[in-house]
């Protein structure tokens, strides 16, 4: 039987998709709200609404855009670098993101954690979208360490086996020719710095 075997690009696209923020995010939130509820069921409800309310407005905006985009061709594709360069696009998809979910867990007394998980990657989007305008910074980088920081905070040192993530995910944006080391470290201290921030904020770092 012949072995079908992936080259470095492909290996590198294959490690990008599965490590994508928004897949990273899912069992990040779904963590934080089973450590505040414990063994009740509450944290499934509260893992679905601040998903939901995150993810609704942000895929509707994106879709509606790559549909004006495209001149309403029947293949309608949503680009990845049309939110992740272009700074109002940005913006507008990181308060789509944002608000929703804030606004539901704050209004609803939702967990603490996962307020500050929600504002902490927002902050993130906005900060990317900022030094974007005068430096290339690794999206994916600053996404995915602003939510594995706040893995880091909440659950302390048993999280930090979720570290090699991150030179994994940099070395596979690096292969694929999106980003120098540079814009990658860049784009780990700003996640890093965003999500300690909001946490200090919030009171969940002594």
């Amino acid at each position: 039987m012949a072995t079908i075997q992936q080259s470095p690009v492909q290996r590198a696209r294959l490690i990008s998709n599965v490590l994508h923020p928004w897949l990273i995010l899912i069992p990040v939130v779904s963590l934080a709200a089973y450590e505040t509820a414990g063994e009740s069921l509450q944290w499934l409800g509260w893992t679905f609404m601040t998903l939901a309310s995150a993810f609704l407005f942000p895929s509707l905006y994106a879709r509606i855009r790559a549909s004006m985009l495209s001149g309403g061709g029947p293949r309608q594709r949503i680009s990845r670098s049309l939110f992740r360069d272009n700074l109002w696009d940005l913006i507008v998809m990181a308060a789509l993101f944002g608000i929703p979910p804030v606004l539901v867990l704050y209004y609803l007394d939702g967990p603490v954690t996962l307020l500050a998980i929600m504002v902490a990657v927002s902050v993130t989007m906005l900060s990317v979208a900022l030094a974007n305008l005068v430096y290339r910074v690794s999206f994916h980088l600053a996404m995915v360490t602003s939510i594995l920081s706040s893995l880091w905070i909440i659950f302390g040192l048993v999280s930090l086996a979720a570290l090699p993530l991150l030179p994994v995910l940099g070395i596979s944006r690096y292969q694929l020719g999106e980003h120098s080391p540079a814009q990658i470290a860049t784009g780990f201290f700003i996640g890093l710095a965003v999500s300690v921030a909001v946490f200090f904020g919030f009171g969940l770092i002594g």
